[in-house]
């Protein structure tokens, strides 16, 4: 523990500069190596989603707990690969498994921990009108929309900044999970020391990121396929470069390859 310790605030301490462009770049680079690859397992883990999601309640909770996480996983171990120049096999993206009892643990806490903070925002904006014009709608479709209730004040989304900053700075958790073999915890602090420092930059590096697959979706909904790997291969990429992931000690490296090849 000590010794994870000192390697994260090595970390932390040496960080590079954020290079926005550059980890758009290669996530982009990293894609087009295994464009094939990347597309199917996106496809896959979209179909396991949607057969996931139609158990009521269960459905939506495991592929927010246990689906999104090791497939995000996956797609970050494959890039990984490929920028070291290695041919990535598709059972290779499904490794995100190897950490599964970490993710979950991971996405749990992270999940809590921004669901109190949405509380604030919750009880600001709750009004009864809405729920029954939700329900107006559902129980007569097809029918004219019913008089929408009055908006929320605009005052009430700074309260949603919270929200946001959390979500920034848990970024990183899974990155620090499978490359750096941390527990769930130590991971999502090593991820907001890390983030904190390039608070403002990965926020407009998000927003990014989410432009990208807002227009993906608009490309026949099929444009999803490849902008969802993009996006992952982004922030691998930022990841890589920050924490300088591909020049550790060799001892590091050797250890790493021969638990993705085992």
């Amino acid at each position: 523990m000590q010794e994870d310790s000192a390697k994260i605030d090595k970390i932390v301490r040496d960080a590079n500069d954020f290079r926005l462009g550059e980890y758009l770049s290669r996530g982009f680079g990293l894609f087009q190596k295994d464009l094939g690859g990347f597309i199917v397992f996106t496809l896959v883990f979209i179909i396991i989603s949607m057969v996931i999601g139609v158990i009521p309640f269960v459905g939506s909770l495991a592929n927010s707990l246990v689906v999104g996480p090791v497939a995000a996983a996956g797609f970050y171990l494959v890039a990984r690969r490929l920028d070291r120049g290695e041919a990535a096999e598709f059972g290779q993206y499904f490794k995100g498994f190897d950490y599964a009892g970490k993710l979950v643990l991971a996405a749990l806490a992270t999940s809590i921990i921004s669901g109190l903070a949405f509380i604030p925002f919750i009880m600001a904006v709750w009004d009864p009108s809405w729920v029954e014009w939700y329900q107006e709608i559902i129980q007569n479709p097809g029918q004219p929309l019913p008089e929408v209730p009055v908006l929320p004040p605009l005052w009430s989304l700074l309260l949603l900044l919270p929200v946001v900053c959390l979500a920034i700075a848990y970024s990183f958790t899974y990155h620090f999970i499978i490359f750096h073999g941390l527990d769930f915890w130590p991971a999502m602090e090593a991820s907001r020391r890390l983030l904190t420092k390039h608070f403002f930059m990965f926020f407009m590096f998000g927003l990014v990121l989410g432009l990208i697959l807002v227009f993906s979706l608009f490309v026949f909904c099929v444009g999803i396929l490849a902008g969802f790997p993009v996006v992952y291969c982004a922030l691998y990429a930022a990841f890589a470069d920050l924490t300088k992931l591909n020049v550790a000690p060799l001892d590091e490296e050797e250890g790493l390859e021969r638990h993705l090849v085992d």
